[in-house]
C-alpha cells in the first residue's frame, strides 16, 4: 500500500466555529497575528534613547580650531551659543522628527553641530556646557548647511547611529570652561565691542559687531499659532548697558533659556545680532548670532557691578561694623591725623578698586565738622525716632523694640542716621543718613542712651535740638571699601564735644 502523505489542508488552522467575541477572549492579548508581541513591535518603531553610551571606537578630544574637515572619531567641548529646531515632519517611523541646528563654541573657535532626533528632546539653553563625539566633520561651502560665522559642521544622529553622540552638562558644569570670548587677550579691548548707543546709532553695519548687556528684565513667555498653523512661542528681555537699553527676543526653543538668567546679574555678550530700530531698539538672534552667557572679561564684572549698583536698595539703618576698625589703638595712638571731607572723599575714590593686597583698604582718623541740621522733633512727631529693617521691610518707632509684621519677631531698633543731618567742614559736607554711628557714639553727642531718648518729654527733645544745632564736634572715624565699588561709608565710633 502505498504511503499517505498529508494533504494541504492539513498544515492550516481549523477555523474555529466560535464567535469573534469569543475568539478574541480565548486569544492572548499580548500576542499579534504576525508573531510578535506588542512591546516588541513598539521597540523596534519607537527604540529608547541611549542613556548609557560607551564609545565603540577611540575618539581624539581636540579643540574646535584644530579640526579639518573628514572622516575622523574626534570629540570636543564647547558651550552652546546659539540653536534653532527645523522640523521634518515624515510618516516613517524611523525617521528624524526635527534637527536642531547648534553653533557650539570654546575658547578657539565655533562650530555647527546639525543634531538630528526622533523622541529625545535635549532641552539645550544658550550657554549650556555639551560634549560632542562623531566620526565625521564637514565643510559647508554654500553657507546652507552652516553658517558662515561657524563654516565646519557635523552632522549626527544619536538615536539611530551609535557611533555619534551629543551630551549636556547640567550638574557637571562649573561655570568656568570655555568662557573666554574669540579673539580676547587680556588687557586689550575685544575687538568688534561697542557701546548699546553706538549700536544703535548705526553700529550694526559693522560686521563682526559686538554688545555686551546686561539682563533687565525677563517677560513672560507667550506661545501662539504662526499662519501655517504651526504652534510657537517667544519671549521679551529687557537688556541695557551704562549708554542704551534695549529688548532682546528670543523664539522657538531658545525662549526656554531666559528662565536661567538672573535680572541685574546676567551678562550676555551678543556677536553679529539681529536688529530693528523705530522707537525702541530690537534685538534678536540670527542663524549667524553667537551668545557668550557671564563672558571670562574684565567688562562683565564692571558692568554687573553697574547694574547691581542702580538697584541696590539701602538699608535704612545698617549696624555699625564691629571687629573691623581698631579703636583702643587708635585712640592711644599718639599719631592722631585730621582729615578734611576733600580728603577722604579723594582717597576712596583713587583706591584702586576698594582694595589692596591685603584685602579691602581702610584707614581711621578725625574729622572736625559743625552740624548743620538735627531732626530730633519732626522724627519724634512721626514716630520715627528708632528703626531698623526686617525681612526686606523697614521698621519705625518711638522705642526701642518692635515687632515684625512678617515674622512677628521682636525686634530690637537702633537709633534714626536721619535724626543728624548735614555736617560742613571747609572743603565739603555730608548727607543726611548717610553716616554709621555706634551706639557710644550716639550716647556721647547726644548725652542719652537710645532708651532715655525715646523716654524723654517732646519738649526736652527740642531743646537738645536747639542745644546742637550749629555745634562744632570732633568726629572719630574709620572707612573702608564696600564690596564690589571703591567708595564706602563714614563709620563713625566715637564723638568730642
Amino acid at each position: 500500500m502505498a504511503p499517505q502523505f498529508p494533504s494541504i489542508e492539513q498544515f492550516f488552522e481549523k477555523q474555529s466555529s466560535q464567535s469573534p467575541k469569543k475568539r478574541a477572549r480565548s486569544s492572548s492579548p499580548s500576542q499579534g497575528r504576525d508573531g510578535f508581541t506588542e512591546a516588541e513591535v513598539d521597540a523596534v518603531l519607537h527604540p529608547p534613547a541611549n542613556q548609557t553610551w560607551s564609545p565603540p571606537n577611540e575618539y581624539e578630544e581636540i579643540d574646535i580650531a584644530a579640526l579639518i574637515p573628514g572622516p575622523k572619531c574626534v570629540t570636543f567641548v564647547g558651550r552652546v551659543a546659539n540653536f534653532y529646531d527645523q522640523g521634518t515632519p515624515s510618516k516613517k517611523p524611523r525617521a528624524a522628527k526635527g534637527c536642531v541646528k547648534i553653533i557650539v563654541k570654546d575658547d578657539t573657535g565655533a562650530l555647527t553641530v546639525r543634531l538630528w532626533y526622533a523622541n529625545k528632546d535635549y532641552n539645550l539653553r544658550l550657554g549650556h556646557l555639551v560634549t560632542v563625539w562623531t566620526p565625521h566633520i564637514s565643510h559647508s561651502d554654500t553657507g546652507q548647511l552652516a553658517p558662515s560665522s561657524a563654516p565646519l559642521f557635523a552632522s549626527i544622529f544619536p538615536e539611530r547611529d551609535r557611533s555619534c553622540h551629543f551630551m549636556v552638562h547640567e550638574n557637571s558644569d562649573e561655570g568656568v570652561q570655555c568662557k573666554t570670548p574669540l579673539g580676547y587677550k587680556v588687557g586689550q579691548p575685544l575687538a568688534g565691542l561697542m557701546t548699546l548707543k553706538n549700536f544703535i546709532e548705526g553700529g550694526y553695519e559693522i560686521t563682526d559687531g559686538k554688545i555686551l548687556v546686561c539682563v533687565k528684565s525677563i517677560g513672560p513667555r507667550k506661545k501662539f499659532t504662526t499662519k501655517k498653523g504651526i504652534p510657537a512661542e517667544n519671549v521679551n528681555i529687557g537688556v541695557f548697558d551704562d549708554t542704551a537699553e534695549a529688548s532682546l527676543t528670543l523664539w522657538g526653543s531658545s525662549a526656554a533659556s531666559a528662565g536661567a538668567w538672573k535680572v541685574s546679574h546676567t551678562i550676555l555678550l551678543i556677536t553679529e545680532p539681529g536688529w530693528r530700530i523705530d522707537k525702541r531698539a530690537w534685538i534678536s538672534l540670527t542663524s549667524s548670532t553667537q551668545v557668550d552667557v557671564n563672558p571670562a572679561i574684565l567688562d562683565t564684572e564692571w558692568l554687573r557691578g553697574f547694574a547691581q549698583r542702580l538697584t541696590r536698595r539701602e538699608h535704612v539703618n545698617p549696624p555699625f561694623p564691629e571687629g573691623v576698625f581698631d579703636t583702643e589703638a587708635a585712640e592711644e595712638s599718639q599719631v592722631r591725623i585730621l582729615y578734611t571731607l576733600a580728603d577722604i572723599d579723594e582717597f576712596a575714590r583713587t583706591a584702586p578698586g576698594g582694595k589692596s593686597s591685603f584685602g579691602h583698604q581702610k584707614f581711621m582718623g578725625y574729622l572736625s565738622v559743625i552740624i548743620m541740621e538735627l531732626n530730633i522733633t519732626s522724627l519724634h512727631r512721626r514716630n520715627m525716632l528708632m528703626c531698623t529693617e526686617c525681612c526686606g521691610v523697614p521698621l519705625y518707632a518711638n522705642a526701642t523694640s518692635a515687632k515684625c509684621k512678617q515674622c512677628d519677631k521682636e525686634i530690637i531698633l537702633r537709633i534714626n542716621p536721619r535724626l543728624l543731618g548735614p555736617l560742613i567742614d571747609e572743603t565739603g559736607t555730608t548727607s543726611t543718613g548717610k553716616l554709621i554711628l555706634s551706639a557710644a557714639a550716639w550716647k556721647q553727642l547726644l548725652g542719652r542712651t537710645a532708651q532715655e531718648l525715646v523716654a524723654s518729654a517732646a519738649d526736652i527733645l527740642k531743646y537738645l535740638e536747639q542745644r546742637l544745632l550749629f555745634v562744632r564736634v570732633t568726629l572719630l572715624f574709620g572707612w573702608i571699601a564696600e564690596e564690589g565699588e571703591g567708595v564706602g561709608r563714614l563709620c563713625i565710633w566715637g564723638v568730642r564735644m
